[in-house]
């Protein structure tokens, strides 16, 4: 009898034990899942704002009859149902890969070439770039062809401000190829969605806004959450 009622007060302190540790296994899964999506949404804003900020510029523009543009024809907006895509250029000492160009101008200096890259997300759901880097349109090197930056993107939108009247003022958002002039683009404006590695539970599908679009996320029980940055293009500052 006492060897019984032994064996039943340590199935019962075993069980507390086994569903306290899953308890706090959940809690450490969604804890570390939750730091790796900010972990994410900050690398992914650090690098998109550095790129789009940079975008458009030109060593010499006193010298340049036109106006250099900072967004290329890669540039493209996919709707709802699809990630859109963020083209942008500028002339770089600097190669894809953040390497001082070997070519030397007549200063003795890192020769100034054309650097385009493109972001978009690609079937793995990586917000991955292309890069292309040479001495002029007509001459550029793929040095990186659709290289994963972030994991886990679910999609990606992208809004452009656009001063029509020249009063350093947007007075509108406008989607990819929709403005009137690429010159008036003042900022770019991103949101992406991020989502978990694991699932967590069956929650029921939703419709999550982003940006100017209404989504409707699965219901596979991962977690997810939108992360947007907003970048002005600095050299078009006055």
């Amino acid at each position: 009898m006492e060897v019984m009622i032994g064996m039943l007060l340590s199935s019962v302190l075993i069980t507390g034990i086994v569903s306290l540790l899953s308890g706090s296994a959940s809690a450490y899964r969604l804890q570390l899942s939750q730091g790796q999506l900010e972990e994410s949404g900050r690398y992914a804003r650090d690098v998109l704002v550095s790129y789009i900020s940079q975008a458009g510029f030109q060593p010499r523009p006193w010298q340049e009859p036109t106006t250099f543009p900072a967004l290329t024809n890669e540039s493209l907006d996919s709707g709802s149902s699809a990630p859109d895509q963020l083209g942008l250029q500028r002339w770089s000492r600097y190669n894809c890969y953040g390497n001082e160009n070997t070519v030397l101008d007549d200063d003795g200096q890192p020769a100034f070439f054309l650097l385009q890259s493109r972001f978009s997300v690609n079937t793995s759901s990586n917000l991955a770039i292309t890069c292309r880097y040479g001495p002029d349109a007509s001459q550029l090197i793929t040095q990186m062809n659709g290289f994963g930056l972030v994991e886990d993107v679910d999609t990606m939108q992208v809004l452009y401000a656009e001063d029509r009247d020249g009063d350093e003022i947007a007075d509108r958002w406008v989607k990819a190829q929709a403005w009137s002039d690429e010159s008036n683009i003042r900022a770019i404006k991103v949101a992406l969605l991020l989502s978990t590695r694991q699932p967590f539970d069956q929650a029921a599908s939703e419709r999550i806004t982003l940006l100017d679009e209404s989504i409707a996320t699965p219901s596979d029980g991962h977690l997810r959450t939108v992360r947007s940055l907003t970048s002005t293009i600095r050299g078009r500052l006055k």
